[in-house]
């Protein structure tokens, strides 16, 4: 499959070109392009990359790194073998060894998802390396990487957006530029010739809050407060009494249930109907284990899910992927089961614009666990600090089987 260069934007061209003599910054060892989605930086990025590995070495190893080997492959290796068939440059891939050989020189494939993944760059000695979605990699991992670069004239480029205030990126990489020999590039959606307007309007509407201000403005702001405090309890909510008798309205939507399980911790379940544009969750189970002082079994859950959707087995039940035996024992009973999309961030994101769009509403008489949690669900200062985005891990059970329920099945189309 080849690749179809499109006219480069100048920031773009500063991207390709940073490296090469003249071009006053070649003095600079690790570069950093961030900045706003579809803004044109990983293309350029990759490109940059390539040029100037196969420009300055022969018979060296490089440092390839995704978040995942699978968003590596995606984001990275796609583009990248597009692009060598294009230019015309042969490539082997030994994908026993993990490796692509290019020019000569051997690019070694690495995912960064994992607390000790810096373990294998153990012993490696790399001319370059290249970090796609370096804010989500661990600090430890980016350490590694650049201390394994230690051949002569070896570069780091580093691609990703932005995250929080505090985050090791931005405090001891960007923040100390001039120090650590780092050249920043900023991108913006103006700086990709080949999104349209529409598009750009499109994107813009697909995030709101703080993800706004980090995936659209480009900025490294920290999240705070309130996670969703956009939720308005009169227009994010309904009661099914005053729609129609008998459900009338309701009768035609898609079913699905959303489930945060927990044995310790409390089990919810979320019962939805879906219109094709709102989410309305007419009801929900919720299990304390702890108040209750009894834990439920797989079995008496399954008994408890049955009797909440009335024997309906017909409906899509979303859960999440690492509740293996309570899977196993829905799947045994007939029901029909998903694993819930479980990225933590871009599941808030997508959560946080249905709820300001009014596309999620819950029925306030029969989903009080979801009420109270979702004024109590904010931000976790502490992992703010330390440069984490994340949620207080207190009381958000009914809040993961909402992320769930919007991640897995909102399209963009919807958002």
């Amino acid at each position: 499959m080849s690749f179809t260069f499109r006219p480069f934007s100048s920031k773009q061209r500063q991207l390709l070109n940073w490296w090469r003599p003249g071009s006053g910054y070649a003095d600079r060892r690790i570069v950093l392009a961030d900045g706003a989605i579809r803004s044109g930086k990983t293309v350029a990025m990759i490109l940059s990359f390539l040029l100037w590995s196969l420009d300055s070495f022969r018979g060296q190893d490089f440092i390839l790194a995704g978040v995942t080997s699978g968003a590596l492959a995606r984001n990275v290796l796609g583009p990248m073998t597009a692009m060598l068939e294009t230019l015309g440059i042969p490539a082997e891939w030994k994908r026993g060894e993990g490796r692509l050989i290019i020019g000569g020189n051997s690019y070694y494939l690495f995912g960064a998802d994992k607390d000790n993944a810096q373990d294998k760059l153990q012993g490696m000695t790399a001319a370059g390396a290249y970090a796609d979605e370096a804010a989500l990699f661990p600090r430890s991992f980016i350490d590694q990487m650049i201390g394994r670069c230690s051949v002569e004239g070896s570069r780091i480029f580093l691609n990703c957006n932005p995250n929080g205030a505090y985050h090791y990126l931005k405090t001891d990489f960007i923040d100390r530029a001039d120090e650590i020999g780092l050249y920043r590039l900023h991108f913006t959606m103006d700086d990709n010739l080949t999104l349209s307007p529409r598009i750009r309007e499109s994107y813009a509407r697909s995030f709101s809050g703080v993800f706004y201000r980090q995936y659209i403005l480009g900025e490294w702001v920290s999240a705070e407060g309130a996670v969703y405090p956009m939720w308005d309890d009169s227009a994010n909510t309904f009661l099914r009494e005053e729609r129609a008798e008998e459900d009338l309205p309701f009768r035609g939507m898609r079913r699905f249930c959303a489930v945060d399980y927990g044995t310790v911790n409390p089990c919810v379940f979320l019962d939805v109907r879906d219109d094709g544009r709102t989410f309305w969750i007419m009801n929900e189970y919720y299990w304390d284990s702890a108040a209750r002082r009894r834990q439920k079994t797989d079995a008496e859950y399954a008994d408890d899910l049955a009797a909440f959707l009335d024997g309906d087995r017909n409906i899509q039940v979303i859960v999440d992927p690492s509740a293996a035996s309570f899977k196993a024992e829905l799947r045994n009973r007939g029901f029909r089961v998903l694993d819930a999309k479980n990225d933590v961030r871009e599941g808030i994101a997508t959560t946080a614009v249905l709820i300001g769009s009014r596309l999620v509403r819950a029925d306030r008489k029969r989903c009080p666990a979801l009420l109270r949690e979702i004024h109590s669900y904010v931000w976790d200062d502490k992992a703010r600090q330390r440069g984490e985005e994340r949620p207080l891990k207190d009381h958000d059970h009914a809040m993961d089987a909402l992320r769930y329920l919007c991640h897995t099945r909102a399209t963009r189309f919807r958002r």
